[in-house]
């Protein structure tokens, strides 16, 4: 008997090819995006890190009273190998670094990891094998292993990869095994592990602070660390796993002395704050997109049922119950639900791979999980299709079948209308479209002006036509800066004289990196009586052409000389006017712990357009000669810059040890801090485009629909004098009352939206009037355009004709 519907329902399907398609195709889309935004929240948000017991790791943290460091001592990391709440410590720092191959130098994310990291991590090799004790200790050879990614890009996935020598950073190094794609640690992109002793660590490495991660003791979960446990390190008894490690780390290194361990359990997301919030947002847009798709097949299929009424009465009249008409009405739901599941499950692996593709650096920077479709991304699947199955076919199964016997035996139904509760419904999920749509397009205007905004933002300084290049490996020390400072000041020159460069000058850091960041709440002015002031500063050590070079104006004072003292400093607007309000910054003096600074003179002020205002700082400006051992070479070259690969050779020819880290384009290093909000608007937009396009083609097919079945009512207004413009007015004003009350409803919704929005947006506010005129003219217009059809066809009925029909 079920194959017996299943066949009818094809037929009935086969007949109406377009209505099927248009259903079976949103029911898709609403599956896939539905699908697709799970697999990226579930990776972002829900699933722990891919270790495992992961509830028992943890990295391990000193915090001061205003700040938490990710870094710790050499020292502290040995102490906590002994930790009684711990049974495995080890440490990470992170660089990139060079790997020499016959196309040249190419610059990959590296880990330096102790050698027990990646069996604590549960890593297992693709090919080879993991570190050995006591690899990486001076003296011993070199070995390294490389990601899946890297083995397969750059050595075309070789099968004897293993015991290869390469060179890295300018050292030979064998490779010793590959690490699966899955494997993502301590970054998504990383990309080459190397083992580091970092008590004693070999050249170059020297130096080198690491991250620490630990793995509690069997019984201490994540829930654990925060609570009372014993511990044999305490003869009095109970204490907490923080107190153990911040004693153990004091007596290991004086210098941490003030600070306390911090626990950060790796249980959780590992997101930027950003991330957080958008996730969430964007997962709720897909959420309103997928009730929107639901609600117009649920329309789509109501007016189909409802149109048959005369069949399901003859079918009534000849015996058939009212569960067999429902039967027949849901397998015909259910066959355009499964074409849509798996058209939906098509759709979710291609989002997917399109969202690995494009959104990298947009919202998957931070998560160690890999982004695919999984058994828990199936099982949504499975639900959604269920879920939009059941709401979109279950009520216009049952309304649609209610049939009446007596009407087999008229020719046609009394009037040639919908029943009041059939267009009470459909009027109602209608609405509620456009009230979700109204939602979405809110919320999208809000993120894509908010784009705008950051996009167009003044940055207080001219970036166009500049490369930047990262150098770092100088000889000298910083005791001994002259000799570092003359070989900078040859690669200068080198730099210089290729061809199309116009300017270079040298810095450590430039304004969008942010510099040195300095905080605290004990920086001291000269004005007497002033108190400690709490001052989130950017730090930039830079040569005195600088301010020339980036267009940003010496508002007073001076630039830097060669003959200047180390602690002389120019300073920002906004610096000042938190450091001495109202007055003139020049010649006064501050300090900051335990140095001590004298004002040259006054710049203008640079930003750093952000939706979170802490990245835009403060700042200030030093000699050159004062920062490290590396630094930034800004190249200015307008439109005719040179490759790559020229000023590398260029550096690396000037200085035999200079390592050049990276070389990138100016203006790109902006795009890429408006990455994230660019990919949510983009996103945001993309979602309320379809839910728009869903409410008109739902409005255009149901009032398609309502005017084929009330020919008979409008031919006989026709009939009885009415214009042809009165009953397109009609037709148009049923619409419209719907997207008036859409709106109405969407409205309220949108205004909660764009509340939650506010921490998201830059340089917009939630009520500015423009927004919501723009998105009630979209809705307006869309349907103006959806009804437009139907209201031509309703004023073309041809009573004549309608009465040769009867």
């Amino acid at each position: 008997m079920f194959i017996d519907d299943l066949r009818h329902a094809f037929r009935r399907l086969r007949s109406r090819p377009a209505m099927a398609l248009a259903a079976a195709g949103m029911l898709a889309l609403a599956i896939g995006l539905t699908t697709a935004m799970f697999t990226i929240v579930d990776s972002l948000l829900l699933r722990p890190v891919p270790f495992p017991q992961a509830d028992r790791l943890a990295q391990l943290k000193m915090r001061s009273r205003n700040t938490v460091r990710g870094v710790v001592s050499a020292r502290v990391l040995e102490a906590w190998r002994d930790a009684p709440v711990l049974d495995a410590v080890e440490g990470v720092a992170t660089d990139t670094v060079l790997i020499e191959t016959d196309a040249g130098l190419v610059a990959r994310e590296g880990a330096f990891v102790t050698p027990g990291m990646l069996d604590m991590l549960g890593a297992r090799a693709l090919r080879g094998r993991l570190f050995l004790a006591g690899e990486g200790r001076a003296g011993t050879d070199g070995v390294v292993i490389l990601s899946e990614g890297i083995w397969r890009s750059l050595y075309g996935a070789d099968p004897a990869i293993v015991g290869r020598a390469i060179a890295i950073d300018g050292a030979q190094a064998t490779i010793v095994g590959v690490l699966p794609f899955k494997f993502r640690f301590p970054g998504w992109n990383t990309a080459i592990w190397k083992p580091l002793d970092f008590s004693a660590p070999p050249a170059p490495q020297a130096g080198r602070l690491p991250q620490v991660f630990g793995r509690f003791v069997q019984g201490i979960s994540r829930a654990d660390a925060g609570r009372t446990i014993g511990a044999s390190s305490d003869p009095a008894g109970a204490t907490y796993p923080e107190q153990v490690l911040t004693q153990m780390a004091r007596a290991a290194d004086p210098a941490y002395e003030k600070n306390w361990a911090y626990i950060d359990t790796l249980a959780g997301p590992r997101t930027s704050d950003y991330i957080y919030r958008a996730t969430p947002i964007l997962a709720g847009g897909v959420a309103l997109v997928f009730l929107v798709l639901c609600a117009n097949v649920s329309s789509l299929l109501l007016a189909r049922l409802t149109a048959r009424g005369r069949e399901f009465s003859v079918c009534a009249a000849l015996g058939a119950s009212r569960a067999r008409l429902l039967r027949e009405a849901l397998v015909e739901s259910v066959s355009l639900g499964a074409a849509g599941m798996l058209l939906g499950l098509a759709l979710a692996a291609g989002l997917v791979q399109i969202a690995r593709a494009l959104l990298p650096e947009a919202f998957l920077l931070q998560t160690l999980n890999p982004v695919d479709i999984n058994v828990r991304a199936l099982a949504v699947a499975s639900l959604a299709g269920l879920l939009a199955t059941v709401a979109a076919g279950l009520l216009p199964a049952w309304l649609g079948t209610r049939a009446e016997p007596a009407n087999a035996l008229r020719a046609t139904e009394r009037g040639g209308t919908e029943t009041r509760s059939v267009r009470s419904l459909t009027r109602t999920l209608l609405i509620g479209e456009v009230a979700l749509a109204c939602t979405l397009l809110v919320g999208a205007t809000l993120l894509v002006r908010s784009f705008v905004n950051l996009a167009g933002a003044d940055r207080g300084l001219d970036a166009r036509g500049v490369l930047t290049a990262w150098v770092s490996g100088l000889p000298g020390s910083a005791e001994d800066r002259t000799v570092r400072e003359n070989a900078a000041r040859i690669i200068e020159d080198a730099v210089h004289a290729i061809p199309g460069v116009q300017q270079v000058v040298l810095s450590h850091a430039v304004p969008p990196d942010g510099g040195g960041v300095s905080f605290g709440d004990d920086w001291l002015s000269d004005v007497p009586g002033a108190g400690p002031k709490d001052i989130t500063a950017n730090r930039y050590w830079v040569g005195a052409d600088f301010f020339e070079f980036y267009g940003i104006p010496l508002l007073r004072g001076r630039t830097f000389r060669p003959d200047d003292p180390d602690d002389v400093v120019i300073v920002g607007e906004r610096f000042a006017a938190l450091m001495w309000p109202g007055l003139d910054p020049v010649g006064r003096s501050f300090r900051f712990g335990k140095e001590a600074f004298r004002v040259i003179g006054l710049a203008r002020e640079t930003n750093l357009p952000a939706v979170n205002p802490f990245d835009d700082r403060s700042e200030f400006y030093e000699p050159f000669a004062r920062g490290g051992g590396g630094f930034r070479m800004s190249i200015r070259c307008g439109n005719a810059c040179p490759d790559e690969a020229i000023v590398r050779r260029a550096i690396t020819g000037a200085s035999a040890g200079a390592r050049v880290i990276q070389v990138q384009v100016l203006e790109n290093v902006y795009l890429q801090q408006t990455s994230r909000p660019r990919a949510a608007a983009a996103l945001a937009f993309a979602f309320a485009a379809i839910a728009v396009l869903a409410v008109a083609g739902g409005l255009f097919a149901v009032l398609s629909y309502a005017v084929g079945r009330r020919r008979r009512e409008f031919g006989i207004r026709l009939a009885l004098g009415a214009r042809p413009g009165e009953v397109r007015r009609l037709v148009f004003g049923d619409g419209l009352r719907v997207a008036v009350i859409g709106l109405a409803l969407g409205g309220l919704a949108a205004w909660w939206l764009s509340q939650s929005l506010a921490t998201m947006t830059y340089g917009v506010a939630t009520g500015d009037i423009s927004i919501w005129l723009t998105v009630a003219a979209v809705i307006a217009l869309t349907t103006m355009l959806a009804s437009w059809r139907p209201a031509a066809r309703a004023a073309k009925v041809d009573p004549v004709a309608l009465l040769r029909e009867e």
